[in-house]
């Protein structure tokens, strides 16, 4: 399995996933419409008005943070790395068995829970985990 160059690919993985799949919550839209509850967004972006949340929420940075190291080649080893933020809105669910398969999709990843109250508190959210991933594939040519 390759790994996952681009916050797309990161969604696109963890969407193939069946237990993640089937563990996600929704994301009830402001027409009605209900979409499973992952997304990529850019820093300070949110989601569309009256959009509301319900379950397992995964969000995924659109763009990583970069700690280049210069190789023997005339490469660079850019490790990009990605914050993915998983929450629980109203019920803890499978968040445990989430965190846990997108630890194992993702080699290397590494989980933390915010010291805070969740963002959101008072909104719904009860929990929240923060995976940290950095792509240890990731080469471009000096």
């Amino acid at each position: 399995m390759a790994t996952p160059t681009t916050a797309q690919g990161i969604y696109d993985l963890l969407i193939a996933d069946q237990v993640i799949a089937a563990a996600l919550g929704t994301y009830t839209l402001a027409g009605g419409g209900s979409l499973p509850a992952i997304s990529v967004l850019a820093k300070g972006a949110s989601l569309p008005s009256g959009t509301v949340a319900n379950g397992i929420e995964i969000t995924i940075t659109a763009l990583p943070g970069y700690a280049p190291q210069l190789l023997l080649s005339d490469e660079t080893l850019t490790n990009p790395t990605w914050r993915i933020y998983l929450l629980a809105w109203g019920q803890l669910g499978a968040m445990q068995q989430v965190t846990e398969r997108v630890i194992a999709l993702l080699p290397g990843a590494t989980s933390s829970m915010p010291r805070a109250d969740p963002p959101g508190e008072g909104l719904g959210v009860i929990e929240q985990t923060v995976i940290t991933w950095t792509n240890p594939c990731a080469v471009v040519n000096a």
